[in-house]
């Protein structure tokens, strides 16, 4: 099956197709269980409105799921809340075949959807934050969300049926006929660490928004929708504001084993101060997944080889990483190792005090690890976990 269409309330029809063939999200993020693109009709007694597009790749199945519910000409509005190609490729299309309908969005979404999938302006009206559109007992209200991920975004307000259309708040991955998110796996972290990390004060703005206008169900524009409100409203609160937790993370970059001898030490050195650390091998891990296991962790750890006087280069995408999505209320620290020159261990301490990033732990260790660095190891494990112990007072 390729898309579902399911009500989620009398008059208000869910879409969703499913993407099992595309391998990363935005051409980057890995997505082995798939993705999804959630679209809505809204039915009042007098108008009809269409909330949302999806990627042009998929037209064919967009408008075969549309068509079990609705001929396109029916449509009175269509509402883009967010003009990414995502979500806005199939909308010129519903355009010209609605030939009737009026497009309604943002100024920003406007503009940028004419740039990016040909919206038709001179059938367009911008939207204003709380303004209302009536379709005949379905009252539509519309809040203004910059920034969630791009300046052109809002969220959509079904009154009646306290259902908010989120647009890219709360969505997760995962090609699930499923429609909630408590009936199967998605990936809500993932999405969260790749999509929306990096704007958390417009994430908690838009949190507070959320809370005062008090759905009963969330509906997002990708994956599972959400009926136990406050809950994913507390983890979002959570990531938004960086709390820590207690976990801890340590980014391994190893060439012949030595580095990963000293982050297994390190760990154990978590151990004995109660904090599980989750190992992960820069080589293999997922960019979505360091960045999930960083929000996650209070503590982290970088293990790298010098690598021609720098640090590993699976590390030094990690540093990259955190140079744009910039965590906060973490402790680090840091193992250099190097053969014959080192290197790895000063450049990645330089790096993260340049973020103003705090180093509470570094060492460095230079060829086979004896007795004397695997101690070393182990004690400035046990000492990041308890500086990250103080984060969690």
């Amino acid at each position: 099956m390729t898309f579902i269409v399911r009500e989620i309330a009398e008059g208000v029809i869910l879409f969703r197709i499913l993407n099992r063939v595309t391998e990363k999200f935005e051409n980057f993020w890995p997505i082995p269980r798939g993705t999804s693109y959630n679209f809505y009709i809204v039915r009042g007694k007098d108008r009809t409105a269409l909330i949302d597009g999806a990627d042009i790749r998929f037209s064919d199945e967009f408008f075969r799921a549309l068509e079990e519910r609705i001929k396109v000409e029916e449509i009175d509005y269509v509402i883009t809340q967010h003009a990414e190609p995502d979500h806005s490729g199939t909308l010129a299309e519903v355009m010209r075949r609605a030939s009737g309908a009026e497009l309604l969005g943002t100024k920003q979404a406007l503009a940028i959807g004419a740039s990016l999938s040909n919206y038709p302006l001179e059938r367009a009206r911008e939207i204003k934050d709380n303004e209302r559109l009536e379709l005949g007992g379905k009252t539509l209200r519309f809040v203004v969300a910059p920034m969630i991920h791009w300046p052109d975004t809002m969220m959509t307000f079904l009154e009646e049926d306290r259902i908010l259309f989120t647009c890219d708040l709360f969505g997760s991955h995962g090609a699930s006929e499923k429609v909630y998110f408590d009936e199967d796996y998605f990936e809500l972290a993932d999405y969260y660490a790749s999509i929306l990390m990096p704007f958390p004060a417009m994430v908690a703005n838009a949190l507070q928004k959320v809370r005062a206008l008090e759905p009963r169900i969330l509906a997002p524009s990708h994956g599972a929708l959400h009926r136990h409100v406050d809950s994913i409203l507390r983890t979002y609160e959570d990531w938004a504001s960086w709390k820590p937790k207690g976990r801890a993370l340590i980014v391994i970059g190893s060439q012949y084993g030595n580095s990963e001898i000293l982050a297994r030490e390190a760990a154990d050195g978590f151990r004995e101060e109660g904090i599980e650390a989750t190992l992960v091998d820069s080589s293999y891990a997922h960019p979505d997944d360091l960045l999930a296991l960083t929000l996650e962790s209070s503590a982290i750890l970088i293990v790298s080889a010098t690598h021609n006087g720098r640090p590993f280069l699976g590390v030094r995408y990690y540093l990259d990483l955190l140079e744009e999505y910039k965590p906060k209320n973490r402790v680090f620290g840091v193992i250099g190792t190097f053969g014959w020159g080192g290197g790895a261990g000063k450049y990645i301490k330089d790096f993260l005090e340049s973020l103003k990033i705090p180093v509470v732990a570094y060492m460095e260790a230079k060829g086979k690890p004896g007795e004397r660095e695997l101690r070393e190891a182990r004690e400035l494990g046990k000492l990041l976990a308890i500086e990250a112990k103080k984060l969690l007072k």
